[in-house]
């Protein structure tokens, strides 16, 4: 039933898909427009404002979501309400379709800022080295993705552009660049709110947003409205996607045990360097060139994908190794959790021993009272006469239970040895019921009934003079034996 439900797809993931293949024929083929293009822009941020809401609530309990989930939200209503201002301007006067308005742009700015500010100060995890690491991978995906930025955004506008344009290009790149460190910090960190894949298809949809629709120009040539759209709008559509899967994610962890899960070690950087190289093939492919700088090009590619992979082999390898180093350790534990119950318990009755009740008094406060209840069985010698030392086990065993079921959860059930037992208890405290609960029969499979009976002493005071109260309720045991001794014989059948 559970691997059935884990391949029962999504229906809102399904939706999307049928959504966004909705979206790519009716731009394509003619009839999606400016109008249109505003629209469902408006309806994706209204969609990530909703997904947002949930995950606030889903997630509440958690630290790392608390602050990031509702300023998501936020982002989402100030972007939800200038593509709706956007969307009505363009129906009211259809001139201003393609140039947003500043309205618009106001409101999509404050979010996207609020966005960023709750991910620049989002605590960021590791130490030390691990911090050092954190930052070399971020500042070499950085640099991957500034090395895009000019080759798809500002080189062209310097070459070619006016001061406003540059302007413009540079603030662009710089916004791009601080919303990738900042989604690098929280998936890097091991602190993220999100998951891995849900963080990896948002960062590709905010990518998408700013590259998508020159970079689909440039490698395609085409200026065709139908393409810019799609280019532009198919992007945007992976943000509710990541939130959604985020939301499944939250539910299937809440529905399951929490795990320790190792950090494993980060590949965005090899893929950073493996992006830039494709480039630099295309750029060489698309541009000419000499042909020693090309040869020259192609063997410095050749030999990064060859430390690429020797790099990716050698982390393959740690992950296994520190896997299996996770799975001895947790064998080493249970088997010291297992030894450490064997030498605090008995072994037949799984009550504890003499050992772990000294513990427990020792880890009392030397001002509290407490009170020591000693058991004797009365008769229990005769029923292994008559019928083994098997038979006396399960009489020991049903005692045991028994005891365990009166002592109360703040008290400790005790198997001294042999047929004598005790019980700690907080403050004073009575044998009341205990003697009528062992007494009651017990029955022997093959055998008939017998009944036990049990002397029982008490003492009360300091748990920090254990010693005495042990010795006064061995005392009142003996005592309360002596006086059951003109009773008869327990444990003979019923």
């Amino acid at each position: 039933m559970e691997s059935r439900r884990r391949l029962t797809p999504d229906p809102v993931l399904a939706g999307m898909a049928a959504f966004s293949l909705a979206l790519v024929w009716w731009f394509l083929a003619g009839p999606g427009g400016a109008t249109v293009s505003w629209a469902v822009q408006t309806g994706l941020d209204v969609a990530i404002a909703v997904f947002a809401w949930r995950l606030t609530r889903q997630d509440a309990a958690r630290r790392q979501g608390r602050r990031f989930w509702p300023a998501v939200l936020v982002t989402g209503v100030c972007c939800a309400i200038g593509d709706a201002f956007q969307t009505v301007l363009v129906v009211l006067d259809p001139r201003f379709g393609h140039q947003p308005h500043p309205v618009q742009t106001g409101f999509v700015v404050l979010g996207m800022v609020i966005a960023v500010v709750a991910m620049l100060f989002h605590p960021l995890g590791g130490a030390g080295r691990q911090r050092l690491r954190l930052y070399l991978d971020a500042a070499t995906v950085l640099a991957g993705v500034a090395v895009f930025l000019w080759y798809f955004v500002l080189a062209g506008v310097v070459i070619d552009g006016n001061l406003a344009e540059v302007a413009g290009a540079g603030a662009t790149s710089a916004v791009m660049l601080l919303i990738t460190f900042s989604v690098l910090k929280l998936l890097l960190g091991g602190t993220a709110p999100f998951a891995w894949l849900p963080g990896v298809v948002a960062s590709t949809g905010v990518a998408g947003t700013a590259l998508a629709a020159s970079t689909v120009t440039l490698l395609t040539g085409t200026h065709d409205a139908g393409v810019i759209y799609v280019s532009q709008l198919l992007p945007c559509l992976l943000l509710p996607v990541a939130l959604r899967l985020q939301t499944l994610h939250t539910r299937r962890a809440a529905a399951r045990p929490a795990e320790r899960v190792r950090r494993r070690s980060s590949r965005l950087p090899y893929v950073a360097v493996v992006a830039v190289h494709l480039l630099l093939i295309g750029a060489l492919v698309g541009h000419g060139g000499d042909l020693r700088i090309s040869g020259v090009a192609v063997g410095a590619i050749a030999i990064t994908a060859l430390v690429l992979s020797r790099q990716s082999a050698a982390f393959t390898d740690n992950e296994r190794l520190l896997a299996e180093l996770d799975r001895r350790m947790a064998e080493v534990r249970e088997l010291h959790d297992e030894l450490r119950h064997q030498a605090t318990h008995d072994a037949l009755t799984g009550l504890a021993n003499r050992s772990l009740l000294e513990q427990r008094l020792a880890e009392r406060q030397s001002g509290d009272r407490v009170s020591v209840l000693l058991v004797d069985l009365d008769g229990f010698k005769p029923i292994n006469d008559s019928y083994g030392h098997h038979a006396g086990d399960q009489v020991l065993v049903a005692v045991a239970e028994r005891l365990a079921a009166w002592t109360p959860g703040n008290g400790l059930a005790v198997r001294l040895g042999g047929d004598e037992f005790a019980v700690l208890l907080p403050g004073p405290a009575t044998a009341g019921g205990l003697v009528a609960a062992l007494q009651a029969p017990i029955m022997l499979p093959g055998h008939a009934d017998v009944t036990v009976g049990a002397s029982v002493g008490v003492a009360t005071g300091p748990a920090s003079d254990a010693p005495r109260l042990l010795r006064q309720a061995d005392a009142a045991m003996y005592r309360d034996k002596a006086r059951r001794k003109t009773a008869g014989t327990p444990g003979l059948p019923v």
